[in-house]
C-alpha cells in the first residue's frame, strides 16, 4: 500500500473519531425546521469541523513519526482513530463519552 493510501486511512480514522461523537449527539432532536435546525447544528458542530482541521495536520504528522510501521489499512485506521481520539480527550478533559 502506498504513502498515500495509508495517509487516506489515517484520514478516515481522524473522521470516524470526529464524526461519530456528533452523529450520536444527533440522533434523538425534536422536530424543528431546517433554519432552526441549521442554527442550532453550527454551534455544536463548530469544535469538530476546527478539531478536524487540526487532526488533518496531525494525521500527516503522525505518518511522517511512525513512517514504515504503517504498513496496512487496517492499522493506519487504527493509528488515526486512537491518535486523535486521545488528542480530543486530553484537550477536552473527557474522562467518557457521557
Amino acid at each position: 500500500m502506498s504513502t498515500v493510501e495509508l495517509y487516506g486511512f489515517v484520514a478516515l480514522g481522524v473522521v470516524a473519531s470526529v464524526v461519530l461523537p456528533l452523529i450520536r449527539a444527533l440522533l434523538p432532536k425534536p422536530n424543528v425546521s431546517f433554519r432552526q435546525w441549521a442554527g442550532l447544528l453550527w454551534p455544536k458542530i463548530r469544535p469538530y469541523v476546527v478539531t478536524a482541521v487540526f487532526s488533518l495536520v496531525v494525521a500527516a504528522l503522525l505518518m511522517a513519526f511512525l513512517g514504515d510501521t504503517i504498513s496496512t489499512w487496517r492499522s493506519a485506521l487504527l493509528a488515526g482513530y486512537s491518535f486523535d481520539s486521545t488528542l480530543q480527550k486530553l484537550s477536552t478533559g473527557n474522562t467518557s463519552t457521557e
